[in-house]
């Protein structure tokens, strides 16, 4: 019931905050990036609509994912910065409590960026009339590959909130991890095995072959990285730790 209370705390805060048009905008702008770039005209197009999508999301997740889980978690953590409330928060609630009510809401609206972008492709890939068969599998990849970086570069963007009273340094390394992300989805796979911010490129499970000669794509579906899935998740509890630990080591 505690718990619960708490995580109501935090809710009403990010009512306040207008952070759910912030949550559904950055699905959304995943998916009218990635529609954008295939526009399906063709029967070709249309017979590889659900695995050009597999193959786009996850690319463009690469660029704007960064950046969005940034802003969310700087977000969360800056209304306490701003109204200088944490003294205050520390002597009403532990600070354990306060770093589980951050995790939980930060967590919730991974959830809901992550559930709206895997809706979205379904909903695209039907609306243009996109005549390859759905994949369960495929979605649930999807998601859970998108859900786990999401919540590795979200505990690590909070742990700079908590550590950097500015909230542009967590936004920066955001954009810097776009970048840097954006560059590893056009190196050799090994490279970008080495760089976090761009995990959702490996963990893509499908494969674009282009052919210059007819100037056509096709798509070929590999084999799920769960090793990789495994070591996103240890990332993302490690930065977790820090982030309570930070929270726990906080001068007021």
């Amino acid at each position: 019931m505690r718990a619960l209370t708490l995580f109501g705390v935090e809710c009403r805060k990010a009512r306040r905050r207008h952070d759910v048009p912030v949550t559904i905008g950055i699905a959304l702008l995943v998916l009218l990036w990635a529609g954008a770039n295939y526009e399906m005209d063709t029967a070709q197009e249309l017979a590889t609509g659900y695995s050009a999508m597999y193959y786009a999301i996850p690319v463009m997740n690469a660029v704007v994912m960064p950046v969005g889980m940034a802003t969310l978690a700087s977000r969360i953590w800056d209304v306490e910065t701003k109204g200088e409330s944490c003294k205050l928060l520390f002597t009403l609630q532990s600070r354990g409590s306060l770093f589980l009510g951050k995790v939980a809401l930060g967590l919730a609206e991974n959830l809901a960026v992550c559930a709206i972008e895997t809706a979205g492709v379904y909903a695209m890939g039907a609306l243009k009339g996109v005549t390859e068969a759905p994949r369960p599998g495929r979605f649930v990849w999807l998601f859970a590959a998108t859900f786990a970086v999401n919540a590795m570069l979200y505990f690590f963007s909070l742990f700079l909130s908590i550590r950097v009273r500015n909230p542009v340094a967590a936004l920066a390394v955001g954009f810097c991890g776009a970048l840097i992300g954006l560059f590893a989805a056009f190196m050799p796979v090994v490279f970008s095995f080495f760089i976090p911010f761009g995990y959702y490129v490996p963990l893509n499970a499908v494969q674009m072959l282009w052919d210059p000669e007819t100037r056509i794509s096709d798509f070929i579906l590999t084999d799920y990285r769960f090793w990789l899935l495994g070591v996103t998740a240890a990332l993302a509890c490690l930065a977790a730790a820090a982030c309570r630990r930070a929270i726990e080591t906080k001068e007021v």
